[in-house]
């Protein structure tokens, strides 16, 4: 039989009708005085003169805050009663009543966990005083219960923090949750990503899980709350059938993560107290889990990014050796044969010598992330005049395809600026941002290139989301470099990602512009590398403004 989602036990109150009394005796005449005693008081009473019905009712559904029974019955006496009750609910409240008071009832009744003990005959102002003295140990009883159990609580809790490995997680669950309800055995099924019920997995003990448990938790699974099935064989241990179980969603974030099957030949894992340490345990759990899961998709994710992060870089370095000497040949007679060349033929030779100067470039690109990968680029820092090394790009970049069609502007200090650098890492900068501003702004357009100290409120305006590498220190001296352009400009949807490896602004089958979205990449590694910082404002239409800046060192020559 199933029964829905658990309630939290309330310690009852004198008059309150939500407590329930059974009343056991074989006199008809003294159940019904004792009945309509405690029913005046406020109580819910049930009342019957038959022990094996009474015993019925213990193991029944109704749970029940005290039995008041007679101790001396024909087929089964008052202590029996007793000692079923307690197995049912360990904090239930007991009062016998009895014609025949003896030091050994008295004994056997304190052995029972009886509350108090009434002669008869007695007064009905005794029987409610009872009743009401009874009820008040019950709560006491039923709070240091409590306190017990969020003591366990709090210890189970601890190892559900002490790994992210699912499987060593999944065991621990199993485990905790057991000594968390004194379940003898627990089944633990995880919720799968397309939101079915994974095979269950069995806690440490020997057990086997019968059709019936696997319904309890699928329906558990369904309706998204506790579900508990009584009367009918779940699972078994060895040769020992097992009849009672509740089966939990673990949740997290609102969803449920697992369902959590406990099973035991007694209903007092159904009882209150227990399920509310379950319960409150089960969203602990339910977190754990999901942190699980999600650090082992990560994991997946992560290894799976590194697989490609491989290939790539194996790809490069191969691409990068395999090109180089063909290539170079290809570049040394194309330029032989062209400077000893006239007219059309010359010309045709130009468009292959300027081919291969970009496959060339293409294959700079790749070596020189590879080496910054590896960690092979080593920094030589020497005394560099900043104005020279910026002359020197713009020559280069007016000599490169497309360049000569386009204007340059410097601004540039009159006073030398003189600082210890990398001069290849700042030359290949240099180079790739004006590249970059050549290839995206139509013939003709104008290119800006403006070099000066800086302070650091200089950076102070800048749109925190674009800066690329942590913003510049506050100590420190900077050179500020900026290249701008009357070009296409860059979208603002696509400008937090114009660094990444490979990425391209335009369709790479459709762009008329070349190359293999490596250059703004390389340029933030090797700012980076310099200590420095990148970052862009670009308006759609309007062009885009690279800006860098770099440490500056002053020296001497």
């Amino acid at each position: 039989m199933m029964s829905e989602e658990f309630g939290h036990s309330v310690a009852p109150a004198r008059g309150d009708a939500a407590t329930s009394v059974l009343v056991v005796d074989d006199e008809q005449h003294m159940c019904d005085v004792c009945s309509r005693t405690l029913q005046r008081a406020g109580y819910n009473v049930v009342a019957t003169s038959n022990p094996h019905a009474a015993a019925a009712l213990l193991h029944g559904e109704q749970p029940f805050d005290l039995l008041l029974t007679d101790i001396k019955m024909p087929t089964m006496s008052g202590l029996d009663l007793a000692r079923i009750a307690r197995e049912r609910d360990p904090a239930i409240a007991i009062i016998i009543m009895t014609g025949y008071a003896s030091l050994e009832n008295l004994h056997q009744s304190v052995r029972r966990g009886v509350a108090d003990f009434l002669a008869k005959p007695f007064e009905l102002e005794q029987l409610r005083l009872a009743v009401d003295q009874a009820l008040h140990k019950r709560a006491i009883l039923q709070d240091n219960l409590r306190l017990r159990a969020i003591e366990q609580l709090l210890g189970n809790s601890e190892p559900l923090s002490a790994t992210l490995e699912l499987p060593e997680l999944s065991t621990i669950v199993l485990r905790v949750m057991q000594e968390q309800s004194g379940a003898r055995a627990a089944f633990l099924a995880l919720v799968e990503p397309n939101g079915k019920l994974g095979v269950p997995q069995p806690g440490a003990s020997r057990a086997t899980l019968h059709p019936n448990g696997l319904q309890v938790m699928e329906h558990a699974h369904t309706r998204q709350q506790p579900v508990a099935l009584r009367d009918s064989i779940v699972c078994r241990v060895g040769t020992d059938e097992l009849h009672y179980a509740v089966a939990t969603p673990l949740r997290a974030q609102g969803a449920a993560s697992a369902i959590l099957l406990l099973c035991d030949t007694t209903p007092a894992l159904l009882l209150p107290g227990v399920q509310e340490g379950v319960l409150l345990l089960a969203n602990h759990a339910g977190a754990a889990l999901r942190n699980a899961v999600l650090y082992h998709e990560l994991e997946i994710a992560l290894q799976r990014r590194q697989e490609v992060d491989r290939m790539k870089s194996e790809f490069i370095s191969i691409a990068s050796h395999e090109l180089r000497t063909p290539l170079s040949l290809v570049l040394g007679y194309a330029t032989m044969v062209r400077d000893q060349s006239s007219g059309e033929q010359r010309e045709y030779l130009q468009r292959v010598v300027e081919g291969a100067q970009r496959i060339k470039a293409i294959v700079d690109d790749m070596v020189s992330l590879r080496h910054i990968e590896t960690g092979t680029a080593q920094s030589e820092l020497q005394p560099i005049i900043v104005q020279e090394l910026v002359q020197q790009a713009i020559v280069r970049a007016r000599s490169s395809q497309g360049g000569e069609r386009h204007t340059f502007e410097l601004d540039l200090p009159e006073r030398p600026l003189l600082t210890l650098g990398d001069r290849q890492k700042l030359l290949i900068v240099l180079d790739q941002l004006l590249s970059n501003a050549i290839k995206f702004t139509p013939d003709p357009g104008r290119i800006d290139v403006r070099v000066a100290p800086a302070e650091q409120r200089t950076f102070a305006n800048v749109d925190q989301a674009f800066i690329v590498e942590p913003p510049p220190d506050s100590n420190q001296a900077w050179l500020h470099l900026a290249i701008a352009d009357n070009g296409i400009g860059i979208p603002a949807r696509e400008q937090v990602r114009i660094f990444e490896r490979f990425y391209q602004v335009a369709d790479s089958l459709t762009r008329d512009q070349g190359g293999t979205g490596l250059g703004l990449a390389l340029v933030r590694e090797l700012v980076a590398a310099m200590g420095g910082a990148i970052w862009l404002v670009s308006q759609e239409g309007q062009g885009s403004t690279f800006h860098v800046a770099l440490p500056y060192r002053r020296t001497h020559l």
